[in-house]
Formats: C-alpha cells, structure tokens, sequence
C-alpha cells in the first residue's frame, strides 16, 4: 500500500469513527438522555481502540 494509499485509508477509518460516535450521541440525545450509557461508551471505546490498532497495524516504524 503506497503513502497515500494509506493516508487516505486512515482518514477514512477516522472519519468513519467520528461519524459513529456522533450517531451514538445524537441517538442518545434524541432519546432524552444527558450522559452516554456505560455499554455506550464501552462501543466507543471498543470502536477506537480498533482503528488505533488498525492504524498502527499498517503504519512503518520510523527510526532515525
């Protein structure tokens, strides 16, 4: 996978968390709740940890 290749992969990967988390949110707003509930954040947390080790997965190890 070339550098950009993977850029754009990563940022898709971001931006598809992101839009997650405001669904999650937006969900929970429009149901009347001020707090996340703890399965939740537990989804979001689940989720990111995900894409991190995704990312990390396929970045290089840069060394000097």
């Amino acid at each position: 996978m070339g550098c950009n290749e993977k850029i754009d992969s990563d940022y898709l990967a971001m931006a598809e968390l992101t839009k997650e988390i405001g669904f999650l949110v937006q969900r929970s707003i429009n149901q009347g709740y001020e707090e996340l509930s703890p399965s939740e954040i537990e989804h979001i947390l689940k989720m990111t940890s995900d894409v991190i080790l995704r990312i990390k997965s396929k970045s290089p190890e840069l060394t000097v």
